[in-house]
């Protein structure tokens, strides 16, 4: 951030002891802003034999008297409160976050207690030092623009199909990367091993430089984001690129112990030896990671990232558990271990603006779990984000067992507290699977918001672009099988968004993938695809009507009587039935973009201006 917009104020704590009686208060005091609340507390360190993070809890209670609304935030250990600068691992920070609704004063008051397991039982006794202190601080207007997050204010889940931004009432739609699902593992990050880097050139090499995006990085816009002397500029370049082509979403891994990869984790590591030698018998979660202690700089270097992120308008999807190691810290019930992990995840990272909880990507998780834990997270999550699961697609097991049609049906509508399905799905299954969760969570009285982040089979996905340098005997390009299938297919079903798998048989592959411009043309035409619905469609009240073509797929969207949208995968002609009045057509080309063409009154067979794939615009003629 840029001196001259910092602002940094240090507030008396009206009824803290002597020794905390100042908090530290930083970040720019505007409306959805991060503003940080930092307290001198007992000094401490990742390893302190009374455990900083499970037997200390710190809550602040954020109110703002002229509304009467109120926000209780989960804090935790910062080390010594620079240490994405410093590395640290011990001191006596202690830090909240919080990002503000409301213009005008707001209030706060500190709860800082102490005892075994506090941070997730509660209880326990006052732990001094802040305990008690309250301060106030007054909010101004942001003056930030799109695409930033905070020009659009909170992505919120209103019960409705499309997530809505809190401050413009925009609904959102989203497009990006669902790979590689190790981004996080990242040399610049403290505390992440190239655990099998040794193995010889023969195993894929995990760890990312993101080297290819070291061209996209740009001093002004991202050095504040940077750490340790300029650390982090290729992974902010890479973020930098895929915003650029008109991307706003991407997906990652929070934990991946003991998976595919099996180097991404915010626990702290007993040592690099014993995660070397445990990580290669899949034994690191249980033999080299403290299983209720934290990295407290790799975390702090992560949200400098997710911060970044959040200056160019994009969605966070943390994919909160890998499928091989999602019962790790248990299947069926709800353990101390992941209660502690979900709460530092949400003290740390809630804050931001556009984001969901996933609970776990190719869940194998007991049903009974998976209600728990959203409801946990529900209790815990001041802001309530999107809560979603991910499952293995149909037909994946043919015993329906810890698969797509196993867990939706006994999750969907008020069997749970999720907001949503994260799908995935073969190209042919999509547009189906899209709308029939739109449609059976909106029958049951508690409407799911659907996208589809993940596109199988698992070799292929989405190919890499047949003008990419880097593909070389790789699967052929499935452009258009991506656009038709996966792009408008979950558009045109109803659903919110998608992000792009990468599959192994790709060259750059959901697990070593470094260059996201493997994917150019791709972003280029999901960015098309955006434009379409957020310039011509009130797609909020529109859905899913194929039912009026009747035609395979060709998909049709609607608001009836109103407005219809059309997309034919090979062109050609069809009939729409339309009700009686005058209407007009206007062609759009999901492959180049551009502008609509020239209205023409609608005809008994609509056709195409070819043979390509087309998308059609179809209002009420103005003559």
């Amino acid at each position: 951030m840029k001196q001259q917009y910092h602002i940094l104020l240090i507030l008396s704590c009206f009824s803290a002891p002597l020794w905390g009686q100042k908090a530290k208060l930083e970040g720019v005091l505007q409306k959805w802003h991060n503003i940080s609340l930092s307290f001198q507390g007992p000094k401490s360190s990742e390893t302190a034999a009374t455990n900083p993070f499970s037997d200390y809890r710190l809550e602040v209670e954020f109110s703002h008297p002229a509304t009467g609304s109120s926000y209780r935030i989960p804090g935790y250990f910062a080390a010594d409160g620079r240490s994405a600068e410093t590395g640290a691992s011990a001191g006596r920070i202690w830090r909240v976050h919080f990002s503000p609704d409301q213009i005008g004063e707001w209030r706060y008051q500190v709860s800082f207690t102490q005892g075994k397991q506090v941070a997730i039982n509660g209880g326990g006794a006052s732990a001094g030092f802040m305990d008690g202190a309250k301060g106030k601080f007054t909010i101004q207007p942001s003056d930030k623009k799109l695409p930033d997050n905070r020009a659009n204010g909170r992505l919120q889940y209103t019960g409705e199909r499309y997530l809505q931004y809190a401050e413009t009432k925009t609904y959102c739609l989203k497009a990006g990367a669902d790979s590689p699902e190790n981004l996080l593992h990242y040399v610049d990050f403290d505390g992440t091993l190239n655990a099998y880097g040794h193995l010889g050139k023969d195993r894929p090499q995990l760890m990312k430089t993101w080297a290819p995006h070291a061209q996209d990085y740009q001093v002004q816009e991202c050095s504040p984001y940077t750490w340790q002397g300029g650390k982090g500029k290729n992974l902010l370049g890479a973020l930098r690129y895929l915003a650029g082509k008109g991307m706003n979403a991407v997906s990652f891994l929070t934990f991946s112990a003991d998976g595919d990869d099996g180097c991404v984790f915010p626990h702290l590591a007993k040592s690099d030896s014993a995660l070397m030698r445990a990580s290669l018998i899949s034994k690191s979660w249980a033999q080299a990671l403290h299983q209720d202690r934290f990295d407290c700089s790799k975390l702090d270097q992560w949200e400098k990232v997710f911060s970044y992120a959040e200056t160019k308008g994009f969605f966070l999807h943390f994919k909160t558990f890998e499928n091989e190691s999602n019962s790790l810290m248990g299947r069926s019930t709800l353990s101390p271990e992941r209660k502690l992990y979900y709460r530092e995840l949400i003290a740390r990272f809630g804050h931001h603006l556009a984001l969901n909880w996933n609970l776990s990507e190719e869940t194998t998780m007991d049903v009974a779990l998976i209600r728990a834990t959203a409801q946990y997270i529900q209790s815990i999550d001041p802001y309530q984000h999107h809560r979603v699961i991910h499952t293995f697609p149909p037909g994946h097991n043919p015993n329906n067992t810890y698969a797509f049609n196993y867990y939706y049906p006994q999750l969907v509508g008020n069997q749970s507290v999720l907001t949503g399905p994260s799908l995935q799905l073969n190209h042919g299954e999509i547009h189906k699977e899209v709308k029939r969760w739109v449609d059976t969570s909106a029958v049951l009285g508690h409407q799911w918001v659907a996208a589809n982040d993940e596109q199988g089979p698992a070799n292929g996905g989405v190919h890499t672009d047949a003008s990419y340098p880097g593909n070389k005997g790789q699967l052929p390009d499935n452009a258009k099988s991506v656009r038709h299938r996966v792009l408008w297919g979950t558009l045109m079903a109803g659903g919110w968004g998608v992000e792009y798998y990468f599959g192994y048989q790709t060259g750059e592959t959901d697990l070593t993938a470094q260059d996201w411009r493997s994917r150019d043309q791709k972003w280029a035409e999901a960015a098309h695809a955006l434009h379409f619905f957020r310039t011509y469609l009130p797609y909020w009240k529109m859905s899913s009507a194929d039912h009026l073509c009747g035609i395979a797929d060709v998909y049709v969207f609607a608001q009836a009587g109103e407005i219809y949208a059309l997309y034919l995968p090979n062109g050609g002609s069809t009939t729409l039935k339309l009700p009686a009045g005058n209407w007009q057509i206007q062609w759009y080309n999901p492959r180049q973009g551009g502008a609509l063409s020239k209205a023409e009154p609608v005809k008994e067979s609509i056709s195409a201006p070819d043979t390509e794939d087309w998308a059609a615009l179809i209002t009420k003629s103005k003559s």
